[in-house]
């Protein structure tokens, strides 16, 4: 989509969302529901408008006049999602993004803030891609001989050690499928050459393990009327074998439907293709996506006139690792080396691999620091719903790489999500000086995190006393999700993390629920932010019939200083009351957030400044009693 100038002409044009007033129906009726063409336009205009309200904008004071929309959707409780790019003289700014949050009647319910404040920097390059590519390769160790892929360069502007700089990033691949493979990303600067930063790129989860672990499978493939091939044209997923080479992919065939094979070539094949129809089954099915990017790919292969989603195995030989390529699109899967490892095509690694590229297509977490610890976490976390998904529930849920991992050694894993200091070099609990661990051991306290919301507990260890009440692994995993998909951009910290999963939990299930106590408690015990705390005040009162609205503590409002603020709502089970709550702006009453469920068990958790505020509860349908908890 194209990147929007002058957003104070957007606002004159399609005007803010109506206010409510005094002794009437809500401000707004529901404007979004299935995501309609219309509704993705409507999201993003009323999210443009946003961004330069004076009253709740986070741009307000930044200096930010130019961003350009990344993505809008609708998720299933009716909010609208707009994740734009800050941009400075149409050049984007590295981690500076901010996703505006809509009610289902287009009020804003909040933002997630990533974008960076005065940003001031010459937007017309001194070097071209090509020398930057130059200078890039020289700064690389090995220069020119060990790269496997041509560089990518694209233009950014990125804030590091406090100044800006423009800079040419340049993306490069080392990737011979061996121990020291390698995807390093240097930005250069565009106007006097130096290296400004750089990190590796190169997303991977390395583990050990026998082959054939789940038996004799049935198999989804593409038949051309002679032979039989690993390539699902339904759900658009393909297979292929390096056959033990460096040189190219082969494909994985045979004559008849029995695709058993005689080596470990067809074997490990055969796996990683029955991977990735569970996977991409288990997206489907539990959360609604198509494919790795939503839309049923990317593809990386074009194959008897289909674009397959691509997984591929055996490359060169006793290679220990598996990984996503984000650059290219597909997956790799190692044979392992018998003693390190077996082969890598296991459930749990395949939903990992499968999920980084997931990442990259929502959040696009950075893969280092705290957003590549993130990164890593999220993709063992899904890993392991889909094993689970399979195979069932058990203690080898929670630890990953258990199938594969040293096969001499019986009862190991590469990582124990339960307890995640048992591999001798996981983190388990938050320090300031966690972003300089490597993204893998990082990765343990979310993991840790996500195993307390879904089993309950306390720190493994006695880091902290914070004991967590489990709400199961089905609701946690549709909480990080909902996170991943709504609320996180790609510079988001663990700081960022509690509040994305707080703010999914309280749309899924409202913040009076036990998921969203769970999950601040699951955070605070791993030491992430404190326990939700605030002052909690009960209302109650009753609506004689549609139509009616009834304010609380009154309709003059009361003074909130603090910054969040959650309110729920318990009406009749045979009525439909929603709740909005409400700020004061000279004379006039705005919706600022609203929970308008078809039912009367509502709740809203909002961000803002400090200000006179009251809330609503309007009879949609029906009549009776009603009970407000507002917590301020």
């Amino acid at each position: 989509m194209n990147s929007r100038l002058g957003l104070l002409s957007l606002i004159l044009a399609f005007g803010l969302p109506a206010c409510a007033t005094e002794g009437g129906g809500p401000a707004d009726a529901p404007v979004f529901g299935q995501g309609s063409e219309d509704e993705l336009a409507l999201a993003e205009d009323l999210s443009y408008a946003a961004l330069l309200d004076a009253a709740e904008s986070p741009a307000i004071g930044k200096g930010i006049t130019e961003v350009r929309t990344l993505k809008v959707h609708v998720d299933p409780t009716a909010m609208a999602h707009t994740k734009v790019q800050q941009l400075v003289g149409g050049v984007p700014v590295w981690g500076g993004e901010a996703i505006v949050h809509l009610s289902p009647t287009g009020a804003v319910a909040g933002f997630t803030d990533s974008l960076l404040a005065q940003v001031v920097v010459d937007s017309t390059p001194d070097f071209t891609a090509d020398e930057a590519v130059d200078l890039a390769v020289a700064a690389w160790p090995t220069g020119w001989s060990t790269l496997t892929d041509e560089p990518i360069a694209d233009l950014w502007v990125i804030r590091q050690d406090g100044a800006d700089h423009l800079a040419w990033r340049v993306q490069l691949e080392a990737v011979s499928y061996g121990p020291d493979d390698t995807m390093p990303v240097y930005f250069v600067d565009a106007h006097d050459g130096s290296v400004v930063w750089s990190y590796d790129n190169f997303q991977t989860a390395t583990c050990s393990g026998a082959t054939n672990f789940y038996g004799t499978v049935s198999l989804d493939c593409y038949t051309d009327g002679t032979n039989y091939y690993l390539e699902d044209s339904v759900n658009l997923l393909g297979t292929y074998t390096w056959n033990n080479t460096t040189s190219g992919l082969y494909y994985v065939s045979s004559t008849s439907t029995t695709m058993l094979g005689s080596s470990a070539v067809y074997t490990n094949a055969n796996e990683a293709h029955y991977v990735s129809q569970k996977v991409h089954d288990y997206y489907s099915v539990t959360h609604g996506r198509n494919g790795i990017d939503g839309a049923g790919g990317p593809a990386y292969i074009t194959s008897h006139g289909y674009n397959f989603i691509t997984s591929t195995t055996s490359y060169s030989t006793n290679y220990v690792n598996a990984s996503w390529s984000p650059t290219n699109l597909y997956m790799t899967y190692g044979d392992g080396d018998g003693v390190n490892a077996g082969s890598l095509t296991t459930l749990d690694i395949g939903g990992h691999e499968f999920t980084h590229g997931v990442t990259q297509y929502e959040a696009n977490l950075t893969y280092s620091g705290e957003p590549g610890h993130l990164n890593e976490a999220i993709s063992d976390i899904f890993g392991a719903m889909v094993e689970r998904s399979m195979l069932g529930e058990s203690t080898d849920t929670w630890d990953i790489g258990e199938q594969t991992w040293t096969p001499a050694s019986a009862g190991d894993a590469l990582r124990y999500m339960a307890d995640p200091a048992a591999d001798g070099v996981s983190r388990d609990y938050y320090t300031s000086s966690i972003g300089s661990v490597d993204v893998h051991y990082g990765s343990g306290v979310a993991n840790l995190a996500f195993y307390l919301m879904s089993e309950g507990g306390s720190h493994p260890r006695g880091k902290s006393t914070t004991v967590v009440t489990a709400i199961g692994a089905d609701d946690a995993a549709d909480i990080w999700y909902l996170a991943l998909s709504s609320y996180m951009t790609s510079s988001t910290s663990f700081s960022g993390a509690r509040d994305a999963t707080l703010s999914a939990a309280a749309a899924l299930y409202g913040t009076s629920s036990q998921q969203y106590t769970s999950v601040g408690d699951a955070w605070t015990a791993v030491g992430v932010g404190v326990a939700p705390s605030c002052t909690s005040a009960t209302y109650t009162g009753s609506l004689a019939r549609a139509g009616k609205s009834a304010y609380q503590p009154a309709s003059s409002g009361t003074s909130v200083t603090v910054t969040g603020q959650t309110v729920s709502l318990s009406g009749p089970a045979t009525a439909n009351f929603d709740l909005y709550l409400q700020k004061k702006s000279g004379r006039t009453w705005s919706n600022v957030a609203t929970s308008t469920a078809s039912a009367s068990t509502e709740a809203i958790t909002y961000t803002g400044t400090s200000g006179t505020y009251r809330t609503q509860v309007y009879a949609t349908s029906g009549s009776g009693s009603y009970t407000v908890t507002w917590c301020k």
